[in-house]
Parts: structure tokens; sequence; C-alpha cells
């Protein structure tokens, strides 16, 4: 998987997982079978969840589920890269290190220049989409189960498909929290991976990276 496939998927996820529960709750409300449900033209949910997907994208709501997780994998990648720097770094040259993701640079421009660990960060792309996706799943079913169970107020008729598709969409929000946990888990061990294959293959080139950074303070 390549990067730019996974922006694209990215985007498209949360759109289509957003028009698959909006169809379920217009069938809902209306009483009509999946089936009796008509798209003249199949660009419609297309273009709904792109532009579902989009707005999505653009208001960073994601980052509410992925920030912890985030900044957990950035310190680790960071954290190790510098163990594998093998002279002595003052405080304050660790500090600048620390600053700008310039250790993160040094991770990215080993990946980049080595066709295995190219070949690694393919699984490390799929299991990002991974990541964000359960992400997504996590924010849009609760966001949704609200919708669905303030509705029961409007449409009592419908009340008791209305709750149930609530509480299965609370269900569906807590599995995919497990699932973005064991995600961020599996990213981690992914990550460290990596960092032993440079540690094996490129030290050297660590140190030159950072003595160039740190000759510019």
């Amino acid at each position: 998987m390549e990067q730019n496939t996974l922006k694209k998927l990215r985007l498209l996820i949360p759109g289509i997982i957003g028009v698959i529960i909006g169809t379920y709750y217009y069938w809902i409300i209306t009483g009509q079978s999946i089936e009796e449900i008509e798209f003249k033209e199949y660009s419609i949910p297309i273009l709904i969840a792109i532009a579902f997907g989009t707005l999505f994208y653009l208001t960073d709501i994601r980052f509410l589920i992925t920030n912890f997780s985030h900044k957990k994998i950035d310190l680790n990648i960071k954290n190790h890269v510098i163990k594998l720097y093998t002279k002595s770094l003052t405080d304050e040259q660790k500090q600048f290190l620390y600053k700008n993701n310039r250790l993160k640079s040094v991770f990215y421009n080993i990946i980049d220049n080595d066709e295995s660990l190219k070949k690694k960060q393919t699984n490390v792309y799929f299991n990002g989409l991974i990541w964000t996706s359960t992400a997504d799943l996590v924010l849009i079913s609760f966001l949704f189960a609200l919708v669905f169970l303030v509705s029961i107020m409007i449409f009592k008729e419908v009340a008791d498909p209305l709750l149930m598709g609530g509480f299965i969409l609370i269900l569906i929000s807590l599995i995919s929290l497990v699932g973005h946990v064991l995600a961020f888990l599996k990213h981690i061990k992914l990550s460290n991976e990596q960092i032993e294959y440079i540690e094996t293959h490129h030290i050297k080139r660590v140190d030159e990276i950072i003595d160039g950074m740190i000759n510019n303070i």
C-alpha cells in the first residue's frame, strides 16, 4: 500500500461508514426495506461518502481518538532513534533533537533509502489504515447512536428499532475502540522491528545524520 492510496482511503472510509449507517437510519424512520431504497445513480451515495469524508477530514475530529496513541507512537520512535546514536549528547542537544520531529526525520530518511525497510513500511501503512479506520468507526458509530436515541422522542412509532439500532451502534463503537487499541499496539511492534533493522544495518548512518543536525546548533 502506497502513501497516496492510504490518504485516499482515509478520506473515503469514514464517508462510506456514514452512508451505510445513514441509510440504515433512513430505512428505520421511513419503514422501507433495504431493497426498496433506490438511488437513481450510484454516483449519489459515492458523492455523499466523499462529502462526508471530506467534512470528517477537515474538522479533524478523528484526532479525539488518535491523539493519545499517535503521541505514544511518535515518542516510541524518537526514544529508540536517540538510543541508536553511539556518541554522548548534552541535554541541550537532546532537547534540540526532540523538537520539530528531527528524530522522526532521521527514522524516515533511512527508511526512504532502504528497499527492505520500504517493504516493511507497506505493512505499517496497512496497519495505520486499520488504526485510523477503527477510530473513525468509534466516533461515527457513537455520534449516530446519539442520533438514533434522540430520534426516539421524534419518531415514537419506530422507537423500538431506533433503540435497538442505537445500542448496536454503541456496541460497534466499543468493539472498534478495542480494535483501535490493538492496532496501536501492532503499530508499536512494527516500528520497533524497523528500529531493530536500522540498528543492525544503518547504525553509522544514524550517527551521520544526527551529527549533521547537532553541528547546526
